[in-house]
């Protein structure tokens, strides 16, 4: 579905309401419809995971095998496509370039990173949390396919007391990686984890959904961190992989651009936050 029909749709309530009552038929039902509703989208989709053959296209976890989860495989391709918050791509490589000892992902949800840096970080454990009971079996089938199931270990609902017993496990040189929409404000706090403190932290803020997250944020590690803000773009047709989809790119140009929108409301922004204290790192992008 392309962003500007969801914002519509999110936009009417009587429109919402019909929406939801079509979300409770079963999917027989529903899977013809979508292809008679959107029947240029359903196919750049179908052009996109054929090709991809669940695996990604393009960017720092390049021929990663990948299963999406439904909802991902109609609405966020840019995963298969490797453009998935490119924004961020310059530090994916930095903390791959650092080699940390133990990376925790709080909000592991398909796996894109917690697999695809096992994959790129052959000597890192990998630490995961994910609320949601259903991603679980997925991630592990992903995990087997990659080969790094060895590697990862996988939890339920990250609290404060497993996130500062993941840390306080993790040995001197820790990443975090959380995105959870909106918990971040309650999780990542120093003054009850202090662990955090020794901590390289990469957080995606939802002020959308809990105002204030970022500012607060910034106030509680601004005093033992080096922070960066990094904020979503617009996509281009040049951040396509056209190279691998050239018929796409040539002939649904408009579509290929909207299958990388991530579709976000507000703004989208992440912290970079790098602890001052412990090892040396390398922070150039």
């Amino acid at each position: 579905m392309r962003q500007a029909t969801w914002n519509a749709i999110e936009g009417n309530p009587a429109v919402m309401r019909i929406y939801r009552s079509y979300r409770q038929l079963p999917e027989e039902v529903r899977a013809p419809a979508r292809w008679l509703v959107a029947p240029l989208w359903h196919t750049a989709c179908a052009l996109v995971r054929r090709r991809a053959t669940d695996a990604v296209l393009s960017g720092p976890f390049q021929g990663m095998k990948l299963l999406l989860s439904p909802v991902s495989s109609r609405h966020l391709l840019g995963y298969l496509l490797g453009t998935q918050e490119l924004e961020l791509h310059p530090i994916i490589e930095m903390v791959i370039r650092q080699n940390y000892g133990t990376v925790i992902n709080v909000g592991v949800a398909d796996g894109y990173y917690a697999i695809g840096f096992a994959r790129r970080m052959p000597s890192t454990r990998i630490v995961g949390f994910e609320g949601l009971p259903e991603h679980h079996e997925p991630f592990w089938q992903t995990a087997r396919m990659n080969g790094v199931a060895d590697r990862i270990r996988v939890e339920g609902f990250c609290d404060t007391a497993d996130l500062q017993n993941a840390l306080a496990a993790a040995g001197p040189r820790p990443f975090v990686l959380c995105d959870i929409e909106g918990g971040e404000k309650a999780l990542l706090d120093n003054s009850r984890i202090p662990e955090l403190n020794q901590a390289d932290i990469l957080v995606e803020t939802h002020d959308g959904l809990v105002p204030g997250c970022t500012s607060l944020l910034l106030e509680r590690f601004g005093k033992t961190h080096d922070i960066t803000s990094i904020y979503a773009r617009p996509r281009s047709a040049r951040d396509f992989p056209s190279d691998k989809l050239p018929f796409l790119a040539k002939w649904m140009p408009r579509t290929a651009v909207e299958l990388m929108n991530e579709r976000r409301t507000g703004v989208q922004e992440w912290l970079f936050m790098t602890a001052r204290s412990g090892p040396g790192r390398d922070t150039s992008p």
